[in-house]
């Protein structure tokens, strides 16, 4: 009876914001779409955490995107290149994760500390010397302002060396402890005090290729009196699914017995080997591919909705967050930086779409997600950032990102939109074209003509809306019941190519730029949102 009840109030809630749009596009003749902001439906807050980044010993994302080498021409802080840095200042970076991605589970934390340190074969066959480890990554988090989250080998190494890992970065110095005297001989007499810990990395497969029940005795294992220290509270996260897999979830949940995490690691990508899934490469794909890639990066929705619910069978009071630490668009090698530079790639206006789409799902979820790290911060997948030895260019996703910032602690609010649907034919025509490379293999058919989201901080609200259509503007009327609205500015991301993208020769060839948005009136405005486009709008309320 409690389950009909919430559907029929669903279903009626539902009646209402649609009657409600078609009433405000009857009274708005020239308006294609509508978008109803309701302030008294708030969500939760938006953890900053979403915001969040990661980087791997991957390619050239950590030797030449990040470290430079002290002695290096090009601007550093201490070997970290300077760019960089201040890059993730740029956006306000809460996190960042590292070693890894699949790198982690091959890497003992001690090679990358002290004067001495060993050459490996790491992961990908790529020669590592260890330049860069727990010290230098502190030290880049520090320069930049935001928490570390560290990714630890549950593959190749024994629980105990990840207790000592912990111990290495947060016992406080003075209490006689060796490996804080070690740390502090390093270089760094007090903690790191590192909040954030991955219990392993892609368990499924990389890590361990284990089964849930496998997995989850070696998380209780490694997570059993793990050392603790007054002045951090420490946040473990387990391996969670392979994009949409309810299984893994499920069966996770109950071999944990009750130890639940923190955070529960989800990975979903939406691209990967373009014979496969149809979304070409980065820069040369049609439009069907332009679509589908924009409708597979809304399956996010049922990752999360689909995570939750099968973990919360065994966690009925939703203890564990989401933690969706690797996300983006995946292609090809055909714009690969150099031979070496594995997994990097040029980054589109579709691309900075797909982020815009993928925030908005993460800010409907605000109540569901702790952290969020785009796949990776620079030189490889859905990166902000490309370097190569001197050059450096921010990419289209840096801007998204920025346009996002401002809903960074802010709460979340229901917010409704109706616009004409875009539809996906590479996923009407195949029964996978519109899958993810990982997890789920449902096809995404459709793709709404407006993804929106919204957020209250004080007497500020910020709405952010990406409009997909590569070639329709969508006059669209924007209201908020019970809001008096004084003011609104505005930024807007677009370009009349949906294949733009910015190089080393041209670094601002997709940027932001001012918006100008019309009077509001009655708490109401109308506004076009350009094709392919990403918006951002500050208002202020009365």
């Amino acid at each position: 009876m409690q389950t009909s009840r919430r559907a029929f109030l669903a279903s009626a809630a539902a009646t209402a914001v649609a009657l409600r749009g078609a009433k405000l596009l009857t009274a708005q003749t020239s308006a294609e779409a509508s978008i109803t902001v309701l302030a008294d439906e708030p969500i939760a807050t938006i953890a900053p955490e979403v915001q969040g980044h990661f980087i791997e010993q991957l390619g050239g994302v950590v030797y030449d995107g990040v470290w430079v080498g002290k002695n290096s021409k090009i601007p550093n802080v201490t070997g970290i290149r300077k760019d960089f840095i201040d890059t993730l200042r740029a956006v306000n970076a809460p996190v960042l994760r590292w070693p890894g991605g699949c790198f982690a589970d091959s890497y003992d934390w001690r090679d990358g500390i002290g004067p001495k340190r060993p050459q490996r074969t790491a992961f990908w066959k790529q020669e590592d010397a260890n330049q860069y480890g727990t010290h230098e990554f502190m030290h880049t988090c520090r320069a930049i302002g935001c928490e570390p989250y560290l990714a630890a080998d549950l593959r190749s190494l024994p629980a105990r060396d990840f207790y000592q890992w912990v111990e290495y970065c947060n016992a406080p110095a003075g209490i006689g402890n060796d490996l804080a005297a070690q740390r502090s001989a390093n270089g760094d007499k007090e903690p790191f005090n590192v909040k954030y810990w991955g219990v392993g990395n892609e368990s499924w497969g990389c890590g361990g290729d284990q089964t849930p029940e496998e997995y989850a005795g070696e998380y209780r294992r490694f997570a059993n009196w793990l050392p603790t220290y007054p002045q951090v509270q420490t946040s473990l996260v387990a391996c969670g699914p392979n994009g949409d897999d309810i299984d893994w979830s499920r069966r996770l949940a109950a071999g944990l017995r009750g130890h639940l995490p923190w955070g529960l690691s989800t990975h979903y990508y939406t691209s990967g080997d373009p014979a496969k899934f149809a979304a070409g490469e980065a820069i040369d794909f049609t439009l069907p591919q332009f679509y589908d890639l924009l409708a597979r990066a809304s399956i996010m929705d049922r990752v999360i909705t689909d995570a939750w619910s099968a973990f919360g069978e065994n966690d009925k009071n939703h203890h564990t967050k989401l933690v969706i630490d690797e996300w983006g668009a995946w292609y090809g090698d055909s714009t690969r930086l150099a031979p070496k530079y594995n997994l990097s790639q040029q980054i589109t206006l579709r691309d900075a779409l797909h982020s815009g789409i993928t925030f908005d799902i993460f800010h409907r979820h605000a109540d569901k997600i702790g952290m969020a790290n785009v796949a990776q911060s620079i030189n490889c997948l859905h990166s902000l950032m490309l370097a190569q030895d001197d050059k450096f260019v921010r990419t289209p996703v840096f801007h998204v990102f920025r346009l996002y910032m401002a809903h960074q602690g802010g709460t979340s609010l229901r917010t409704e939109v109706v616009a004409p649907s875009i539809q996906n034919t590479i996923a009407q025509t195949s029964p996978v074209g519109g899958a993810s490379t990982v997890g789920s293999t449902a096809a995404q058919k459709t793709l709404s003509g407006l993804s929106a989201s919204a957020s209250r901080k004080g007497n500020t609200l910020t709405l952010s809306v990406t409009n997909p259509h590569h070639d329709r503007p969508l006059t669209t009327t924007i209201s908020f019941p019970g809001l008096g609205m004084r003011s609104a500015s505005a930024e807007v991301l677009t370009h009349t190519d949906i294949h733009a993208h910015n190089t080393f020769a041209e670094p601002n060839n997709v940027t932001r730029k001012p918006a100008t948005v019309a009077a509001i009136a009655n708490s109401t405005l109308t506004h076009t949102f350009p094709a392919a486009s990403i918006t951002t709008i500050s208002f202020s309320i009365a």
